[in-house]
């Protein structure tokens, strides 16, 4: 059995690398680069979506046969049920963190994530500044992180209880690599209950090895209240 998980540089595909370093288990892992921004064609000949992550179980131990899956949040399910024992995962039998988790396990695709795109897009050379719109995706941005820096204050460590969560792990990457396309900085006193969860992020080891292996030594994670333009989103003089 070859469980294999395609990971493309500066992206959500991180996601899957760290929840598998997390799980524990084996996998091969294959790196692809951007061209020069977007999806290569290595990982457009893998599924019809065009974007990674890409997961090849094959075969499945579920269908016995070749599964491919392109979405991070499935990929996540997927690989808590199948290959973790449901590990990182809640169940209604976990009682009242399943609810929690649930809800912050689709917020990162559902409204976070969505929301730092539409300001990215917002900051934009053909953006109006000073529209009522801007203004707007702006606030809302705002408001999801005071959402979430309540909810860290309530548990004191992670989004759906004490112990870390696969909700966390769909959630970081918008608030640390994401932000190298969009710099947007986190406000030392109205977050600082996310950058505590970021440097409590920081030092776990499967994070920390899941990023070396997904961007390499000289990478460094964006685990603070600021955030640089990665190179590729700067202009070319």
């Amino acid at each position: 059995m070859v469980l294999t998980l395609h990971h493309l540089g500066l992206s959500q595909s991180e996601r899957v690398i760290w929840l598998a370093e997390e799980l524990g288990i084996d996998y091969k892992y294959v790196h692809h680069n951007r061209d020069p921004i977007f999806s290569p064609q290595s990982i457009k000949d893998l599924h019809p979506a065009g974007t990674a992550p890409v997961m090849e179980d094959d075969p499945s131990p579920v269908t016995g046969s070749k599964v491919v899956i392109a979405e991070s949040g499935a990929i996540a399910d997927y690989l808590i049920a199948v290959h973790g024992n449901g590990r990182l995962g809640r169940t209604a039998k976990d009682g009242a963190e399943y609810a929690p988790y649930l809800e912050w396990f689709h917020f990162a695709n559902g409204s976070l994530q969505p929301t730092l795109f539409r300001v990215m897009m917002a900051r934009g050379p053909a953006s109006d500044s000073k529209s009522p719109v801007v203004a707007h995706t702006v606030a809302k941005w705002n408001h999801l992180l005071d959402m979430m820096d309540a909810r860290l204050g309530e548990t004191g460590a992670y989004l759906a209880g004490k112990e870390l969560s696969a909700a966390d792990i769909m959630t970081v990457f918008t608030l640390t690599t994401m932000r190298g396309f969009c710099p947007i900085e986190l406000d030392t006193v109205k977050n600082a209950n996310i950058l505590a969860y970021l440097k409590r992020i920081g030092e776990r080891p499967a994070y920390q090895k899941a990023m070396l292996k997904c961007e390499g030594e000289g990478f460094k994670p964006v685990l603070g209240s600021k955030a640089e333009a990665f190179n590729i989103m700067k202009p070319k003089i």
